[in-house]
C-alpha cells in the first residue's frame, strides 16, 4: 500500500472538471485508489464522490493506493493535483 498527501494548488478546489480528471487517471490503473480529506474518504474511480470530498484550494488530499501499479498510479494522481489538474509542458 503506498500513501501520500497532496496540497489542493487549483484557485477552485477540487469541482467537476478537476474531479472528472482524477477519475479518468484512477480508471486507467488497476490498482484500488482513496482519496480523503477532512475526515471523508472517497473512491478515486467515482466522480461524485470525489466532487463530494469538496476539497478547497489549500487543502490537504490523502491519496491512498494498492495493487500491482500502485506506484504509478499515485504518482499520477499526485502529480495531476500537485500542478492544479494543468497539463503537462
Amino acid at each position: 500500500m503506498q500513501k501520500n498527501q497532496v496540497k489542493v494548488t487549483n484557485a477552485l478546489g477540487v469541482h467537476a472538471r478537476p474531479s472528472a480528471k482524477i477519475t479518468q487517471l484512477a480508471s486507467r490503473f488497476s490498482s484500488s485508489m482513496w482519496l480523503a480529506v477532512n475526515g471523508r474518504r472517497a473512491n478515486a474511480r467515482n466522480i461524485v464522490a470525489v466532487m463530494l470530498l469538496a476539497a478547497a484550494d489549500g487543502s490537504t488530499i490523502t491519496i491512498e493506493t494498492s495493487g500491482p501499479d500502485e506506484k504509478e498510479a499515485i504518482d499520477a494522481v499526485t502529480d495531476l493535483i500537485g500542478r492544479g489538474f494543468a497539463a503537462k509542458p
